[in-house]
């Protein structure tokens, strides 16, 4: 068992999320009450996760999404809205601060789903609803088949949220399932793409131990969970920037001791990138565009086919899931240990069940 395993099994978890019924999403939140908003409660990948799906909840379901880290909502001052449906998710269900969050949120008269791997977790029971995440076990603490499934079921939450509040018909609800089925189908051919391109690509790769990765619309929580991987699995420094705040301060600070990756999606940012990889290029090292604007003449860059429209967030980040198991293998990384697990002796991270 290896992590790439676990990316190969991303296709089966999608195929089973667009396989519920409308009886695995509780969203009538108890009540019938109508939901315009929801507040999703959550960190790491979840968080990333949780992002990749805003702009598909607000621009086709018509809800507002409102996204709050756990540390924030818990000690920060939060306000709580009580008309809002809050959403908190933890993959592993015992996450501190997500557990203390929903008691929080419970407190204050909030409808309450909890999104983990499993129902029988410290947080699925604290909630009023559980919404299976949809990502079964998985092996690995370094988090693809989890970031995955997040993302889509999320967004099929919201969508079934929207249709059943009357805003969004049968129709589109079917589209997108249709769509999601789209995604999950083409992740083969790109997990492909991607071991070709970091074949053609390993020497630069490996030769360089910083990479700062950029993207526009809703690819820019793509950058963001890319960050996590290449960080946690390689482990390399990593930071990732929306697309037009990468070429203001952070510019200053680029050098050829940098890896530079750019997403690119189609009518989106095409000729920013371009231009942006041509300067980086040309001027200071190795820059990889991956999507529209690549250029198929250049082995730096690679030209991903996507066939969803709602849910090619998902097969770009199989790109970076699949170079940052490669980047870790090649330097002789275990990915079944964290480098400094023994942080878990000075932080409390997670909340355990309480014994007899």
């Amino acid at each position: 068992m290896t992590l790439m395993d676990c990316i190969e099994r991303i296709p089966q978890k999608l195929e089973g999320i667009v396989k519920r019924d409308e009886n695995s999403y509780p969203v009538e939140g108890g009540m019938g009450t109508f939901f315009q908003e929801i507040v999703i409660v959550a960190s790491g990948s979840s968080y990333n996760a949780a992002f990749t799906a805003k702009m598909f909840l607000e621009n086709v379901c018509g809800l507002r999404v409102t996204l709050v880290y756990p540390n924030i909502f818990v000690h920060y001052g939060a306000k709580i809205r009580k008309e809002a449906l809050h959403l908190f998710i933890s993959q592993g269900g015992k996450t501190k601060l997500v557990y203390e969050a929903v008691l929080l949120a419970k407190e204050a008269g909030c409808a309450t789903y909890a999104m983990t791997a499993e129902r029988e977790c410290l947080i699925a029971e604290a909630a009023d609803h559980f919404v299976d995440m949809g990502c079964g076990e998985e092996e690995y603490l370094y988090r693809t088949i989890g970031f995955s499934a997040t993302a889509a079921s999320v967004m099929m939450f919201g969508a079934h949220l929207a249709a059943k509040q009357g805003m969004i018909d049968e129709e589109k609800l079917t589209e997108i399932k249709e769509d999601l089925k789209k995604a999950a189908g083409n992740l083969e051919t790109i997990k492909q793409a991607a071991l070709s391109w970091y074949e053609d690509n390993k020497f630069s790769l490996l030769r360089r131990n910083t990479m700062l990765i950029s993207a526009a619309g809703d690819l820019w929580p793509i950058a963001q969970e890319s960050d996590i991987k290449a960080m946690e699995m390689v482990p390399m420094m990593t930071k990732s920037y929306e697309l037009e705040e990468f070429i203001h301060g952070p510019q200053n600070a680029f050098h050829d001791g940098m890896l530079f990756i750019l997403y690119s999606k189609q009518g989106e940012d095409e000729e920013k990138v371009k231009k942006i990889a041509a300067f980086l290029k040309q001027e200071v090292g190795f820059c990889a565009v991956v999507g529209a604007a690549a250029d198929r003449e250049d082995k730096r860059d690679l030209a991903l086919s996507v066939k969803s429209r709602y849910f090619a967030p998902l097969e770009y980040i199989t790109f970076m899931q699949v170079t940052a198991y490669k980047m870790a293998n090649a330097r002789g990384r275990d990915l079944k240990r964290g480098v400094n697990s023994v942080i878990g002796q000075y932080i409390q991270k997670t909340v355990e069940r309480k014994k007899g």
